[in-house]
């Protein structure tokens, strides 16, 4: 794998996430012709989730915050 790493979370609606590195690209001629390690790498992905609780002790200060962003 070359390039940067995108860190990706979905949320477990209950005040965690799950969080894992996802490449933003694959480049070789490896992941075209040699499927059992594609299988193997994309395991060890999914095998690197970490589940993330998120503290809600400054959830009044983020919502102020999130509320003077402007989206153009």
């Amino acid at each position: 794998m070359a390039g940067t790493t995108i860190v990706t979370y979905s949320s477990n609606h209950n005040g965690s996430i799950n969080f894992y590195k996802d490449p933003n690209h694959y480049q070789g001629e490896r992941y075209l012709k040699d499927s059992a390690w594609v299988k193997e790498e994309s395991q060890k992905l999914l095998d690197s989730s970490q589940t993330l609780a998120i503290p809600t002790s400054f959830d009044e200060q983020a919502a102020q915050i999130i509320s003077k962003i402007e989206i153009k």
